[in-house]
């Protein structure tokens, strides 16, 4: 999936080894997963219901 306005994420592990995932250019939208790849799979899914249009496969 190409994200034209989406390229920057913010990958961590937090206190209880979640892995959160975050959008710089929408503050407070976050996904969570057992692993990075789970995180970063649930962001992209986030942003294609927000901006829908703005994605392409």
């Amino acid at each position: 999936m190409v994200y034209s306005n989406m390229r920057e994420f913010t990958i961590y592990q937090d206190d209880d080894d979640t892995w959160v995932a975050e959008c710089k250019e929408l503050p407070g939208v976050r996904a969570t997963g057992k692993t990075q790849d789970e995180a970063l799979s649930k962001i992209k899914s986030a942003l294609l219901i927000y901006y829908p249009c703005r994605c392409e496969d």
